[in-house]
């Protein structure tokens, strides 16, 4: 992970055991980039891993609205959240969301 990259998305479909130490370090890991003004967030974690972060009680640094089932949701509810200024210079421009306006709701220029 980049670490002055603000918010990041975890595909954790693929994960299929977490430790009590790899479950601090994903606490620490969110407390740091909600510091930053960012967040970390999961897609399609696996229920396991789920209840065992919250069994560890790691989900209040985490946040429970930070994992999202399904494709559809997540990325509506983290592009307002995003850094308008690092996205105004981004040509990648992979969601949607993307194309019309910034973070911010002011509407794209270019």
């Amino acid at each position: 992970m980049n670490p002055r990259q603000k918010t990041v998305m975890i595909l954790a479909s693929g994960i299929s055991f977490v430790d009590v130490a790899g479950a601090e370090m994903l606490a620490q890991e969110a407390r740091r980039r909600r510091k930053m003004g960012g967040g970390l967030y999961f897609y399609r974690c696996k229920d396991s891993i789920y209840k065992f972060l919250r069994k560890a009680d790691k989900l209040d640094d985490i946040g429970e609205a930070h994992f999202f089932p399904t494709m559809s949701n997540w990325i509506k509810q983290i592009y307002p959240k995003l850094d308008s200024e690092i996205c105004r210079t981004c040509k990648a421009r992979i969601f949607s969301e993307c194309h019309a306006k910034l973070p911010n709701g002011e509407p794209r220029t270019n």
